[in-house]
């Protein structure tokens, strides 16, 4: 305890830029609490500058501890002498530092100084500078923290202490990094290196893909939206009636709403969709003739089947095909739409408008993350991959991804039920899987036993229907 002390006590002084000489050892256990004190400030960070609603990504825990391993290998280059101290104080140091920009975020008006700023500054004057003024400081306490550790003044601590700083900032933004947290708002360009330069300098020609009107698709909403409700029929007593929303999420791949095209006709074939289906597509093709695929506008597809089904007899089936991630499905439209629809979002929507009956089909990567906050015993959730895993099969040659082939396609006919399909198509994925030497991408079925006896049924009516009319 006496030692921990004495590191808070040294870290605030090196944060004033005064050293304090190490005349103490310092146990391995100790320096790791004050490691473990700075990734956890890091991912409070991230939570607590968010507005609205986060959600939680265990890949960013990852990369937290990556880019902690990363900073300390860093360190450990320019400290021959008291490592575990200098590493204590280091990750002190970061402590002090996350918690002083989650207060310049949360209280911004404590960390203005408008009478010491030209008016003609920009917002990028702005930050650059506070950047310059952070560095200087980090870096000036960084040279107390080695001056402590009795880094003589011939060994340069000012020197070794920029040169650390410049090293561990290139390798940590080399990192492939995602966040812990993220809000509704969230884009990846914009915390990832690799993400951002991919945004920037891998656009597609002028030519190819003239700008989206965003104002003229956002006016056109309501009417192609009134125009897709208008589709539904009533719900007719004493029947499982069966309604649909289908979503194509990104607009840059044509393989997407080819995928839901085919996807809702096998549906049709094996439930029967006779009351309707609601299609929700990111595609420029698109764009006059069907809604856009975007939280608001799920929302309000929702809410109108919602408006005409019967909510204990019939059933809602949604199918979305899209990229994916740790955190839901990607929505993406150029700048006209750029969201993602997480599993708590859609599990929150479909609780708002009381609708208990329902089967969600997710054909992307990452998707098993819509099983848990799903799955119920009056709910079918089906995905092409588990919560860690990528799926395959999305290039703009297919007419099909893998899970899509392998389910729709090829096993979910007339008269089967999903489960037995869903079976049919694991079999079939793990083998194209093997061929073709990827990781595999583990799809994940939930079955809830009240909805799976509601199908069953519907299923031997429908085949009994057919049945007497062949005869």
């Amino acid at each position: 305890m006496k030692n921990s002390l004495w590191v808070i006590r040294a870290t605030l002084r090196a944060a004033l830029w005064k050293s304090t000489a190490a005349d103490r050892p310092l146990s391995i256990r100790t320096m790791l609490v004050f490691v473990a004190m700075a990734m956890a400030s890091e991912a409070a960070r991230q939570y607590l500058v968010i507005d609205g609603a986060a959600s939680f990504s265990l890949y960013g825990v990852n990369s937290i501890i990556a880019a902690m391993a990363i900073f300390v290998a860093v360190a450990l280059l320019f400290v021959s002498r008291d490592r575990a101290i200098v590493l204590a104080q280091l990750a002190g140091l970061t402590v002090l530092l996350e918690w002083m920009a989650i207060a310049a975020v949360r209280f911004p008006f404590q960390f203005q100084f408008p009478n010491l700023m030209p008016g003609f500054w920009t917002g990028t004057d702005k930050l650059v500078l506070a950047v310059l003024i952070v560095m200087a400081w980090w870096i000036g306490a960084v040279a107390a923290i080695f001056r402590g550790a009795g880094i003589s003044p011939y060994q340069s601590p000012i020197f070794r202490a920029f040169w650390l700083s410049v090293v561990a900032a290139m390798a940590i933004a080399a990192l492939p990094a995602f966040p812990t947290f993220v809000g509704s708002d969230f884009k990846l360009s914009s915390y990832n290196v690799w993400e951002w330069g991919h945004a920037k300098f891998f656009k597609p020609d002028a030519d190819e893909a003239p700008p989206i009107d965003v104002a003229a698709v956002e006016l056109s909403q309501p009417r192609l939206l009134e125009a897709e409700m208008k589709k539904l029929l009533p719900e007719r007593k004493g029947m499982t009636d069966i309604y649909a929303i289908g979503i194509a999420g990104w607009s840059s791949q044509d393989v997407f709403i080819k995928e839901l095209n085919g996807g809702l006709s096998a549906l049709n074939r094996s439930l029967d969709l006779d009351r309707g289906a609601i299609r929700l597509v990111n595609h420029r093709d698109t764009l006059e003739i069907s809604p856009v695929a975007s939280r608001t506008n799920f929302a309000a597809a929702v809410r109108a089947v919602a408006g005409v089904m019967n909510r204990d007899e019939d059933v809602l089936v949604v199918f979305i095909t899209s990229h994916g991630g740790p955190t839901g499905v990607g929505l993406e439209l150029g700048e006209a739409v750029s969201a993602v629809l997480g599993p708590d979002h859609v599990a929150s929507i479909l609780d708002r408008e009381g609708i208990r009956n329902r089967v969600v089909i997710v054909s992307a990567c990452y998707s098993g993350v819509f099983v848990k906050p799903l799955a119920s015993p009056n709910s079918i959730v089906l995905t092409a991959a588990d919560e860690n895993s990528a799926s395959f099969g999305c290039s703009n040659e297919r007419e099909w991804t893998y899970f899509g082939d392998a389910f729709f396609n090829l096993s979910l006919g007339e008269g089967v039920s999903l489960e037995g399909a869903f079976e049919k198509a694991k079999l079939k994925i793990s083998q194209w899987e093997a061929r073709d030497d990827v990781p595999p991408s583990s799809p994940q079925g939930h079955f809830g036993a009240s909805i799976s006896e509601k199908l069953a049924a519907k299923l031997k009516r429908g085949s009994k229907v057919k049945l007497s009319e062949e005869r």
